[in-house]
């Protein structure tokens, strides 16, 4: 055998043990999911389904030639936009084959068991990349590097990504890849080099948004660490500039910008439509949702044996799910971690690990629950451009972790060469030392058995996938913690949804504008101007809208509200109802005591049923009405409901055929005026209003479709509706 071929046996037994070690210790962590790798997956039941559903999208999106950030699948009749939803593309790419032989559910676990064996191995080569200028000691270098990717696969911020079913925050091993095409490129810049390192960090928006500008901060710092520590004898500035390498990260970093660049522009434009953290989640959002400083010392409350402990101590985040306050960076990794602070490699981990630190604790410190009131550099970040996507500032967290990894990889080098010196045996002392961490810090950080979710949908779902015609679903309640798993039904009915789970709550005119559909909505009652009775205009209502199927689920309230199933019961044409089991019970994922989890497979119980209910549609469709914009909130007064127009508001007449309608208003005017009426933007005629109450009505013709009726009042204030009525 040629020396050649030694060497590359050699690397091929080193790399090929680092990916047996890591994909076993993922196997582990997540028992008894091999047991269950077809009919279950672990995680939530949560995001869980949001997360498969994304996988099924993209694949449909691309068999089919479509838009994958827009869907028309959900948020019916409109669609909804997904740039900033958590389609993490690269963990389609990689299980699609497996999607396609296997199926949804093994795909989904594959991504999981790949995820965590990726994340370890491209830690592992980080830290040899890392361990290269330490000397040249290969077999020590390469058990010191399996130390540091066992410390970042194992992580109680990763695995509690997979209890989450946060599988785009998952997917975090193109993060050490980035910063090891960064490194190499600084150390020789080369056009290829460079080209690597952007395309690298440009890999990292196809996971999630968020590991994008944490991986783009992290070069921003690795550059300016270059330009203030690699310190080059000899030359003027400018080379001792090019070659501090800081000028090839930057190069890497525009040309990341410049890659990523067709989907951000249209990102940052979707963002500026939707909710932030503060309008959707309230003004304490990112606070709450920030490293608290003892959480980094806390174990993961998954942990089966140390997690009832957690709990008792993390009770200051006792409604916080527990993918949101595990930071745990593990004892042994720190202890290891002291070891390799030695030397310019490790100060520049440090300080990294430091950093990423400061903004995972968010806009203030918090220490045991207690508000201390000091600002942190977090309360200016999210101020920045396009920062405001990211909502959990705990995410930070991801590079503190990978920083701690590289330090325990420097420290476990220290402690190897220190043993092989002194012992009898260097390789066996080694290897034990070696088995020894592995089996500490999986210890420190152990989820065995992980909560798993089993994949269930009702049969009757899969009857209406059978059914080849194309028409929507409306599951009530949509707006609720039970709407994920709708979109797993969907998977497998393939019809369009009313309604839908995303990232963020999109705006919904359909719910927004008509009250009967509102009503299902939410599960509870939707009083509104509109006077028409919902019982009666049901059947016209969803059959103008094609929504063919009304599925009321227990589990959501739905079965509790009388009237709602009226009004179902009236679309059905009085039909009754299939009932099916359709909701089972999941891990609640705030504290180790609301975890569900056996070592083999186990049948969880039922939480919930569904009615479906067939919309029938009616011989003669009546007209109905929404509303548009300009509407004040509707107000509850003790003579009922009331809404105002200040300068103009719209009211909407919808109807399947051409039909004469007359409108009745309900009005209240603080002053003698007119109300100026247009139809679809045409002028139609102007009517009198009297001080103080009145009745208004008038007729009109209209076409098939959807009329806009512009109200525009004359008075001296804003003109109050008590009630808007139609008759055909």
């Amino acid at each position: 055998m040629t020396p050649r071929t030694v060497r590359w046996r050699e690397a091929l037994a080193r790399h090929g043990s680092a990916l047996a070690l890591y994909l076993g210790l993922a196997l582990l962590m997540t028992w008894p999911l091999p047991l269950q790798a077809t009919t279950a997956v672990p995680g939530n039941g949560f995001d869980t389904w949001q997360n498969m559903w994304n996988m099924w999208w993209l694949r449909e999106a691309l068999l089919t030639r479509s838009n994958p950030f827009f869907t028309p699948y959900l948020y019916y009749p409109h669609g909804a936009g997904l740039w900033l939803q958590t389609l993490n593309p690269i963990n389609f790419l990689v299980s699609l084959p497996i999607h396609a032989r296997f199926g949804l559910v093994v795909a989904y676990n594959f991504v999981v068991l790949f995820s965590l064996t990726m994340s370890g191995y491209a830690t592992y080569l980080l830290a040899r990349g890392t361990l290269a200028g330490q000397g040249p000691a290969p077999l020590t270098h390469h058990r010191a590097a399996l130390i540091a990717g066992v410390v970042f696969a194992c992580s109680g911020y990763l695995l509690a990504q997979v209890l989450g079913s946060h599988t785009h925050m998952l997917a975090a091993w193109p993060l050490p890849l980035a910063a090891l095409a960064l490194h190499r490129a600084a150390n020789r810049p080369g056009p290829g080099r460079i080209a690597l390192a952007g395309a690298l960090i440009a890999l990292t928006a196809l996971c999630d948004w968020q590991y994008l500008l944490f991986t783009l901060i992290w070069a921003a710092w690795y550059a300016l660490a270059r330009l203030l520590f690699h310190r080059p004898d000899g030359g003027g500035p400018l080379p001792r500039l090019r070659a501090s390498g800081a000028p090839a990260v930057v190069a890497a970093i525009g040309l990341a910008l410049l890659l990523v660049a067709p989907l951000a522009v249209p990102t940052a434009r979707f963002a500026g439509q939707v909710p932030t953290a503060e309008t959707e989640g309230g003004p304490t959002f990112r606070l709450e949702h920030s490293a608290d400083l003892a959480d980094f010392f806390i174990p993961s409350q998954i942990h089966p044996l140390l997690g009832p402990l957690a709990e008792r101590l993390q009770a200051y985040k006792a409604e916080t799910h527990i993918q949101n306050k595990t930071v745990y960076l593990g004892f042994v990794a720190l202890a290891l971690a002291a070891l390799g602070l030695r030397g310019r490699s490790g100060r520049f981990w440090l300080l990294s690990g430091l950093l990423f630190a400061l903004l995972a604790l968010g806009p203030q410190l918090q220490i045991l629950g207690w508000r201390t009131g000091l600002p942190l550099p977090g309360a200016l970040l999210y101020d920045l451009p396009l920062v405001g996507i990211s909502r959990y500032p705990i995410r930070f967290a991801v590079y503190t972790t990978l920083a701690l990894a590289i330090l325990a990889g420097l420290g476990a080098r220290r402690l190897l060469v220190t043993l092989e010196r002194r012992a009898a045996r260097p390789n066996r002392a080694a290897n034990l030392a070696l088995a020894g961490l592995v089996a500490l810090i999986a210890f420190e950080n152990l989820t065995t058995p992980f909560p798993m979710v089993r994949v269930y949908v009702p049969s009757l779902y899969a009857a209406l996938g059978r059914d080849a015609e194309r028409y929507a679903i409306l599951e009530s309640p949509f707006y609720y913690n039970t709407s994920p798993v709708y979109m797993l039904f969907q998977v497998v009915h393939e019809k369009y949804l009313v309604g839908g789970y995303t990232s963020r709550r999109l705006p919904y005119p359909l719910v927004e504008q008509i009250p009967t559909v509102r009503m299902f909505a939410y599960a509870e009652p939707a009083p509104d101007i509109i006077t028409q009775e919902p019982a009666q205009i049901a059947a016209s209502v969803f059959s103008y809208f094609n929504i063919r199927y009304l599925m009321l689920h227990g589990a959501g309230g739905a079965l509790r509200y009388a009237d709602l199933q009226t009004v179902a019961a009236a679309a059905a044409n009085g039909a009754k109802p299939e009932r099916e089991h359709s909701i089972l019970a999941y891990s609640d994922t705030r504290s180790a005591s609301g975890l569900l989890r056996a070592m083999g497979p186990f049948e969880p119980a039922i939480s919930g049923s569904v009615l479906a209910y067939r919309v029938v549609p009616p011989d003669d469709p009546l007209p109905f009405l929404g509303l548009g914009e300009g509407w004040s909130p509707p107000r509850a007064t003790p003579s009922g409901v009331e809404r105002s127009i200040s300068d103009e508001a719209e009211v909407l007449i919808y109807s399947a055929r051409p039909r004469r309608v007359t409108l009745d208003l309900n009005l209240a005017s603080p002053g003698a005026g007119a109300l100026e009426l247009r139809v679809n933007g045409a002028a139609q005629r102007t009517l009198t209003l009297p001080d103080g109450s009145s009745r208004q009505q008038f007729t009109l013709y209209i076409e098939s479709g959807m009329t806009r009726l512009h109200l525009r009042p004359f008075v001296a204030g804003p003109l109050v509706v008590r009630g808007v009525g139609l008759e055909s």
